[in-house]
């Protein structure tokens, strides 16, 4: 079982590819371990749950990206961004 499944992990920063599967829980972010580790609102946890993005997408992403996939201001994406990268090296 792929607890990422449906999950956002796009292969390049511009890329708009997503995985076939959209069977992910949205509204669940225990679905999303590596998602509820970042040291952000759990809003912005809910939110990147609810748009299939993981650790993988924030970190190959630049801000812009980020942004326009979640719909809210660059420097938030930059601050999620920030954080996703913290988490990747704790």
């Amino acid at each position: 079982m792929r607890l990422n499944a449906g999950v956002k992990n796009l292969a390049s920063p511009g890329s708009s590819e997503v995985s076939d599967k959209d069977d992910f829980a949205a509204d669940s972010v225990s679905n999303a371990p590596d998602i509820s580790r970042l040291d952000i609102a759990d809003g912005l946890k809910q939110l990147l749950s609810e748009k299939h993005c993981d650790l993988n997408f924030l970190i190959q992403s630049d801000a812009s990206t980020v942004a326009q996939e979640l719909g809210i201001e660059k420097y938030v994406a930059q601050l999620i961004i920030e954080a996703a990268k913290k988490a990747t090296t704790e």
